[in-house]
């Protein structure tokens, strides 16, 4: 009985550090969406984010894609932002650790579940 309390609290716990996570990248990306649509004049047709682990820490990186209207071929842009340590998830943290330096791991599919949430 107390096993389960405690498991639920670490669930619940581990939820929540990953939604506040979530909720300042899924921020960070509705901004950088609306800057290129201001500097650039563009909607971008797709997304794709990532992290990375580099010598100066965690990075996350989102790329934004769009057909271009005058050539028909998909352009993309890219923005890149610093993260600290202590507020990527565990479970990606564990992912990205796994790999080696400046690989690019891809967190998309946790972010449509964030989204979706």
């Amino acid at each position: 009985m107390i096993a389960i309390a405690i498991i639920l609290t670490l669930s619940a716990a581990m939820i929540a550090g990953l939604l506040l996570f979530w909720k300042n990248i899924v921020e960070w990306i509705r901004k950088a969406v609306n800057k290129i649509k201001e500097v650039l004049g563009l909607t971008p047709d797709g997304t794709r984010t990532f992290l990375t682990k580099t010598t100066d820490g965690f990075k996350n990186k989102s790329k934004y894609y769009y057909k271009n209207k005058m050539t028909s071929e998909w352009e993309e842009v890219v923005y890149t932002k610093a993260v600290n340590e202590s507020e990527i998830p565990p479970d990606i943290l564990a992912k990205v650790g796994r790999v080696a330096m400046n690989v690019e791991v891809s967190t998309t599919e946790e972010l449509k579940l964030a989204i979706n949430a």
